[in-house]
């Protein structure tokens, strides 16, 4: 057996693959507004929900405390994002977009209407909906697995 058929017929290695190239994509887009694709998300859920702590923000996220912590601290001192200790609570960050950010909102690119209609030429939506049955079933199996034992 040829040792890359193991990655050419994995799932798994596409699934990390589109993610690779779409991050390189989304990344190259948002490059003249000085943001990565990591803090566009963050711009993304803070404009969609305005005020949120920072453990929200990382729960919705799916990222470690530290990761965001970088994401975030760039994005304020780009002056795109205001952190602000919650009213009662001096623990509990709250997070918001910047009203007077330098770069607004709506002059941004929205990689996925920018990538989507090219990534998904000649794919029907009947194959799109496929697909995402198939992923959300892989993901509930690995869920539900993760207190059972693996055979090696």
């Amino acid at each position: 057996m040829d040792p890359t058929d193991v990655f050419e017929n994995n799932l798994g290695h596409w699934i990390k693959k589109l993610d690779h190239v779409m991050t390189i994509k989304i990344n190259k887009l948002l490059r003249p507004y000085g943001l990565a694709r990591s803090q566009w998300e963050v711009l993304y859920h803070l404009q969609n929900s305005h005020d949120m702590s920072q453990k929200d923000l990382q729960n919705v996220m799916k990222v470690e405390s530290g990761t965001l912590t970088g994401i975030i601290d760039a994005l304020v001192s780009k002056g795109l994002v205001i952190r602000r200790e919650h009213p009662n609570d001096r623990r509990i960050n709250v997070l918001a977009p910047n009203e007077d950010s330098p770069i607004p909102w709506a002059d941004i690119p929205n990689p996925i209407h920018v990538l989507r209609p090219v990534m998904m030429q000649e794919i029907s939506s009947e194959d799109e909906d496929l697909v995402i049955g198939i992923l959300k079933t892989a993901v509930l199996n690995l869920e539900n697995a993760e207190n059972m034992e693996m055979d090696q």
